[in-house]
């Protein structure tokens, strides 16, 4: 239903076209800006608005004359200001100015700044009560798409991970040593956001400009120095777990997937200013830390608190050069390691660091001409998810005839370092519109260059083990795992052509993207068509439709080999520890290998209204999405005996439908400050494989003698195709947000209050029945066992889940900003974050819908403080 009122709205759009459209109407929604000339949008949050700086005071502003008066005989060179209420679109929201830097953060990331957008779907398990201690940015789902199937860009330069994107902490605190991957984030950098200026995410009727995504794209702008004079911020804030409500964690854990204690700090410094008349710089450090107490077990059995860490970390430096009015030069460079401190606990000596040393170092050039803007850029940048081990041998000494007090545990794994190196380089040309009669033409066209060089070593391991087995012989094995370096290199090229014609109040908006890599060979080509019609032609009233195609990028995990087999040496003693046999053998390979891969792409038809009434922007806009040719890795044909191929291959689908719904205001009061609210919503639904490139299906499997279907499942009963099955996370059905950003006593005191209530959704769990249970019996060999394994009508076996329930629930996060120093030169500012402000109880995994004899899962934290001050000066 939903899809024939998009195919309606769009045709009725196109026929106004067809018929004239009427008279031409303004073009931007007006906004009420802060007399005071405070960092606040013109609209809320999220409507992709610009803003002005608070440093920089209005023209005429009275507290902007007596700040100089002040200074003495000191003259500074204010910047003009320029205000502009930017066009709000559907599809696209920015978070900027102050909304963005007092935004209440556990992790300072881009994703995290998203929780304002009502579209943005988080895993449910990012809130945990158990690991309140990290630091890592939250994953993000976009339309239904899976995380690593966005793009994330910084000034336009993609940083998104296509190597290894599984999840930081995938791996927890133990790893196997035939691996050779190492699970990485969604990004290949982290940036804080007191880095940032803005930023805007894209979730549908994306420009032709962006490409690589098959949900959609977040796209962060830097910061840029000042030139009015210095600057300097230092701040600091802290938290712990006594200032948390932990629920569920265990005092005596030696896990990292249970934290009950843990101090987290964030220090932050910058400097920005002028270096001459045309010259300015921004200087700055940001580091936040976690410590991580946990029991370890020692092999005496003894116990002692040993600490775990998490780092992330950003130096950056930033230059503007204006030699003219209308070129712009930058230059930045930045420094970003993220570290996590692990050790398994029972092993000494098995400590270990996975890491990301983030380098990144840009150059962009902008020239505004009569005819339009022209800008290019140029990039580097270094980076690798890896790991470095204390020791590379892995010794222990077990079994059931060795005595308790003689048992030992100890070693590493060796390291795993993987170094991506990438150039890019991109031309954007935008064209001022130009009038023909009564069409108005403005076009946009652009060229990216991408080449990445990925180094991939792993260091030799060895693995000693004595046992005892029940013969009484003592057994001594030695597992040799070599070591393995590769090296590829992926290039790739994309070029679009956007044009925007007017006609009266009518807007046509048609593009096209070209992509190709060297790796698929692929040539992906993507139309792109927007329209819009503005009803009475002064933006009250907007209808907008769109028909699109978005191709992601292609992901080069299997383009290295995976898996390293091990040489086994097997030695069998007698009690008197002399050698009976030995044999020598060599485990089985495991191959990883993508040929003749589609790339990933999704088809969007959506519809919406959006515009300006009663001092309220609004908008409602409906989305449906087809992800096709979606990647997952299955056995191959290609498997033998001693070797299993695993591939890539094209069998994933999904759909996707939502609805949204924002309204927003901005207003100011005369004895109660400026202050803007925000409200959103989105009701979803998304079918998918719930699979993914990493999931290694083997499609041959054999249970008690039956064959796996693994394409078709049962779901509380029934048999379906498995892309036709609910997502298991990202999968709230309705996500409410509101925000509420306000500033009293002249600006001294601010609040940023942002609340997100996600509704209760279904999950999904195994359904383990009994064969009298089943409409053919199950694969277990006893009728009354319980199995999730059902033989279906055909005579193979299917995969059995039945629904269960995640609790939603309403989340209220406060930031508090008080002045409690402020002068015309110096403020000194005292922070207090609250997180869940109302100690609400979601849940973060899936119980029985009727609760009875499953353990209830994890909840996330309840409420908890982060206090912190920042001197300005």
């Amino acid at each position: 239903m939903r899809n024939v009122f998009l195919r309606i709205l769009f045709c009725l759009i196109f026929q106004t076209f067809l018929t004239g459209g009427g008279a031409s109407g303004a073009d931007v929604v007006s906004g009420e800006v802060a007399g005071d000339g405070s960092d606040i949008p013109l609209t809320a949050a999220g409507e992709g608005n610009r803003t002005t700086r608070d440093d920089v005071p209005s023209p005429g502003d009275e507290n902007a004359t007596h700040s100089l008066e002040n200074q003495g005989d000191t003259v500074y060179r204010l910047e003009t200001l320029r205000v502009v209420a930017e066009r709000v679109e559907l599809g696209e929201a920015t978070v900027e100015g102050q909304a963005l830097q007092s935004m209440p953060s556990r992790s300072g990331s881009v994703t995290e700044a998203l929780k304002v957008v009502p579209g943005v779907q988080f895993s449910n398990e990012e809130p945990s009560s158990l690991t309140a201690g990290e630091i890592r940015p939250p994953r993000a789902s976009i339309a239904g798409a899976k995380p690593y199937e966005n793009n994330f860009l910084i000034d336009g330069t993609s940083v998104s991970n296509s190597l290894n994107p599984i999840g930081l902490g995938a791996d927890g605190d133990s790893f196997g040593p035939s691996r050779l991957d190492v699970g990485g984030a969604d990004q290949t950098i982290f940036y804080d956001t007191s880095l940032l200026d803005s930023v805007t995410v894209f979730t549908s009727n994306v420009p032709a400009k962006y490409g690589s995504f098959v949900g959609g794209v977040v796209d962060a702008e830097l910061k840029d120095p000042r030139k009015d004079r210095w600057h300097g911020t230092l701040s600091g804030q802290h938290t712990r777990s006594e200032w948390f409500d932990l629920r569920g964690v265990d005092d005596e854990s030696t896990s990292s997937d249970n934290q009950p204690r843990f101090k987290t700090y964030v220090l932050q410094g910058a400097v920005d200013g002028p270096v001459s008349e045309n010259m300015a710089v921004l200087l700055s450090s940001t580091r936040r830390w976690s410590v991580i107490p946990l029991l370890f077990e020692e092999n005496d059995g003894s116990e002692h608190v040993k600490d775990q860490f998490r780092k992330n970390e950003n130096f950056f430096a930033k230059m503007l050069v204006t030699p003219s009015r209308d070129l712009e030069l930058r230059l930045d460079a930045t420094y970003a390691p993220y570290v996590e401190e692990r050790w398994r606990s029972g092993w000494p000596d098995s400590d270990w660091d996975l890491e990301n040393k983030a380098w990144r170092l840009a150059g962009e050039a902008a020239y505004l001409a009569g005819w339009g803007k022209l800008t290019g850029k140029l990039v580097y940048s270094r980076n690798g998810y890896g790991r470095d081990s204390a020791v590379n041998e892995r010794e222990q000494l077990s079994g059931t005839g060795v005595p308790d007090d003689e048992e030992y545990f100890r070693g590493g794994l060796g390291d795993a370092r993987v170094t991506n190196q990438g150039v890019d380089f991109g031309l954007d040309l935008e064209f001022d519109e130009v009038r023909s009669g009564v069409l108005g033409w403005e076009v946009s066209t652009g060229l990216d260059l991408a080449t990445v060089t990925t180094e991939m070593w792993n260091e030799d391991a060895v693995v000693r083990t004595m046992t005892i087995p029940t013969n009484g012989n003592w057994l001594r094995l030695e597992a040799v795992y070599p070591e393995s370096d590769q090296t590829e290199t992926l290039n790739t090229i994309g070029y679009y052509l956007q044009t925007k014609m007017r006609l009266g109040r009518f807007t046509l908006v048609p593009g096209l993207r070209l992509d190709h890599d060297d790796y698929s060979q692929n040539m992906d080509v993507a139309h792109r068509l927007k329209g819009e019609f503005d009803v009475f032609g002064d933006g009250r009233l907007r209808l907008v439709s769109g028909v699109n195609r978005y191709y992601g990028g292609q992901l080069r995990a299997y383009a290295f080999d995976r898996w390293r087999p091990y040489e086994m040496k097997r030695e069998s003693w007698n009690n008197k520890k002399k050698v009976l046999t030995v044999t020598y053998t060599e485990d089985d390979d495991i191959s990883y290998q993508a040929k003749g891969l589609d790339t990933p792409y999704s088809d969007e038809l959506m519809g919406g209204v959006l515009g300006a009434a009663a001092g309220f922007t609004y908008g409602l806009e409906f989305v449906h999405r087809d992800h096709r040719d979606q990647i997952i890795s299955k056995l191959s044909e290609d498997s033998k005996d001693d070797e299993d191929v695993y591939e890539l291959t094209n069998d994933g689908k999904s759909t996707y439908d939502g609805i949204t719904f924002t309204l927003s205001r901005a207003f100011e009061t005369q004895r109660f400050g400026t202050h803007i609210l925000a409200f959103g919503a989105t009701e979803s639904r998304t079918k998918t494989f719930n699979g993914a490139f990493y999931s290694d299906v083997n499609v041959n499997d054999l249970s008690n003698g039956y064959e796996y279907d693994y394409d078709q499942v049962y779901f509380d009963g029934e048999l379906i195709d498995r892309n036709e099955m609910p997502a298991e996370d990202f999968n709230a059905p309705l996500v409410l947000t509101a925000s509420w950003l306000g500033s009293f006593w002249d600006n001294r005191f601010r609040v940023n209050c942002v609340s997100r209530w996600r509704d209760s959704t279904t999950g999904i769990r195994p359904d383990k029945r009994s064969a009298d249970e089943t409409p053919y019996g199950t694969t277990a060999s006893k009728t009354t066992t319980e199995s999730a394994e059902w033989i279906g009508p055909e005579g193979k076996y299917h995969d059995a889940y039945m629904e269960g329930v995640i609790s939603g629930g309403l989340v209220t996060d406060v930031s508090l900003e008080f002045d409690a120093v402020k002068e015309s030169m110096f403020t000194l500012s005292l922070l207090l974050d609250v997180f869940n402000v109302f100690s609400s109880d979601g849940h973060v995994g899936v119980s029985e819908l009727d609760g009875g004899g499953y353990t209830l899962p994890r909840s996330q934290y309840g409420r908890a403080y982060y206090a912190g001050v920042r001197c300005e000066f």
